[in-house]
């Protein structure tokens, strides 16, 4: 029987492993998917966040935290010499026995724990179905949103507590179907153009893709690459939660990008 106040790391990183599908889901080699820091083997307390910086890793120390788990992991630097600041990072991590753990794609195409899926359910859109495509992986979903676009802005806004910028062409037109992929997935609106989306949400803020917009005629819904990427790491906290009765803490670290 697994004793409540600890649990084995490797417990954990199955279960996440299965649910992601994380050997499954082609990314970024710098994703580094799955177990990026091995620690003595145990978890009492996991601390969950959006990027690995080294703020980050010392806030989940300082927390109590034995287990990390990030959207982006801790190699989005590249491959680099274990010197200076990386080395801090590293070390930081080994001396004070923090496991992390990295999902990438492999979290924001999840259909019920992803960044994608929680802003869908989040806005209250119905007819949620897979949308965006990656290179072949759909990562992205799509819903209908029964409201104004000025009403979804504002919805967007409040879920994401960001501020949310972009073009729209007409607030008081109906919503209708929308689009939606988190993060750095601005370059999408030509793929949501040719399928007929009149409405599309992302994170990260771009010109280029701003005057395509315009040209286009698409809404395009900005509200950061940071508050677009919450979601999926609180979902699997609660996941981990439930499964393990373990306690978890997001730790908030905005860029405000």
């Amino acid at each position: 029987m697994t004793d409540m106040n600890s649990t084995p790391l490797h417990s954990i990183t199955d279960l996440l492993d299965a649910t992601l599908r994380i050997r499954e889901i082609r990314d970024a080699s710098v994703a580094l998917n799955g177990l990026q820091v091995e620690n003595n083997g145990s978890v009492t307390k996991v601390a969950l966040a959006v990027d690995g910086s080294q703020k980050t890793i010392d806030d989940a120390i300082a927390a109590g935290a034995d287990m990390l788990l990030l959207h982006h992991g801790i190699y989005w630097c590249g491959l680099r010499p274990m010197t200076g600041w990386f080395k801090k990072k590293i070390e930081s991590c080994l001396q004070h026995n923090l496991a992390v753990y990295g999902a990438h794609l492999p979290l924001d195409l999840h259909p019920e724990l992803g960044n994608n899926a929680g802003i869908a359910k989040a806005l209250g859109l119905h007819d949620i179905t897979p949308e965006v495509d990656y290179h072949g992986t759909l990562i992205g979903m799509a819903g209908t949103f029964e409201g104004t676009v000025a009403e979804l802005r504002a919805k967007y806004a409040e879920i994401t507590g960001a501020t949310v910028t972009g073009i729209v062409h007409d607030g008081a037109a109906p919503a209708g179907r929308v689009a939606i992929c988190s993060g750095g997935a601005g370059e999408e609106i030509y793929q949501m153009h040719e399928k007929g989306y009149g409405t599309y949400l992302t994170g990260e803020e771009n010109h280029w893709v701003s005057n395509a917009a315009q040209d286009m005629g698409i809404n395009i819904l900005f509200a950061g690459h940071y508050a677009t990427e919450t979601f999926g790491v609180k979902a699997l906290g609660a996941l981990i939660e439930e499964k393990f009765g373990l306690p978890t803490i997001f730790i908030d670290n905005p860029t405000g990008m």
